[in-house]
């Protein structure tokens, strides 16, 4: 995804977000957009071909997402934007904004093995400290960071992986 995608994703988030009165109205709203979404995965062909008219699309949309007339109208409004294909980041925005509501800040942790479940809880306990609020984090593996973590929250990566050591001392030693 490009910066002006994500830019438009991050808009179409935060304007979603906003007909929310309260953080928890916003997290149902969140959950109802990312069901949706998920419901309407599955007909992707349908409604990104272009042999199919928007007033088709639009109506299977209604159709679809009928017992959520909200969320129906605001997919009906990225079809006509063409920013349909958006959607599944805007889920991933409007989710992130929720939980901003809340106080809840994500992060993504990313080691080169699995992390038992203490080393879970302690990774999170010491990332609150860190930020003083409430963290989900999301735990990942990749065998590239060779040992270590690699963690990214609120717009911060900390890297304290192996491959990150030696990449930052290979660059010391080239100068």
């Amino acid at each position: 995804m490009n910066s002006s995608q994500r830019i438009a994703a991050q808009r179409y988030a935060a304007a979603f977000d906003k007909i929310s009165s309260s953080p928890d109205q916003a997290v149902l709203r969140a959950e109802e957009l990312s069901s949706a979404a998920q419901a309407l995965a599955q007909a992707k062909a349908f409604f990104t071909a272009p042999e199919i008219t928007l007033e088709q699309k639009k109506q299977a949309v209604s159709q679809a997402l009928a017992s959520v007339p909200q969320i129906a109208s605001f997919v009906q409004v990225l079809l006509e934007a063409k920013r349909y294909d958006l959607l599944p980041q805007i889920v991933e925005e409007v989710a992130a904004l929720a939980d901003e509501r809340q106080g809840i800040l994500r992060a993504q942790v990313v080691s080169a093995e699995p992390l038992s479940d203490t080393e879970k809880q302690q990774t999170q306990k010491t990332l609150q400290a860190r930020y003083g609020k409430t963290v989900k984090a999301v735990f990942k593996t990749d065998k590239n960071i060779l040992g270590g973590l690699k963690i990214t929250c609120n717009g911060e990566l900390l890297d304290g992986s192996l491959q990150g050591q030696l990449d930052r001392l290979q660059e010391e030693l080239t100068k």
